[in-house]
């Protein structure tokens, strides 16, 4: 995955900022329109195989996705690209319910 991280000039530029305390995390990654389609997609592919366990009778997708999300949290310390999709993931997964 291509990921591009803020040189020094944009970090200068946005030093007047450092001393206010912003409540989200600062992005040091992007990801290309290719990467967020392929992100989506996986997401998609995922809920409709948890969905076909609901209807079977062998998962609960609201319990999964609260799991998911939950894991999400925990990969976040490790690695935080890795813990937005997996969040996106389990947002899928509800929106879908």
């Amino acid at each position: 995955m291509n990921t591009v991280v803020a040189d020094r000039n944009e970090m200068a530029k946005s030093a007047w900022r450092a001393p206010i305390p912003w409540p989200w995390r600062a992005r040091r990654q992007r990801i290309t329109q290719a990467e967020r389609a392929l992100i989506g997609a996986q997401g998609k592919a995922l809920t409709m195989l948890v969905t076909a366990l609901q209807a079977r009778g062998h998962l609960d997708v609201a319990e999964f996705a609260e799991t998911l999300g939950i894991f999400s949290v925990v990969v976040a310390e490790a690695n935080a690209l890795e813990s937005d999709i997996l969040a996106v993931w389990a947002g899928t997964m509800k929106e879908s319910l």
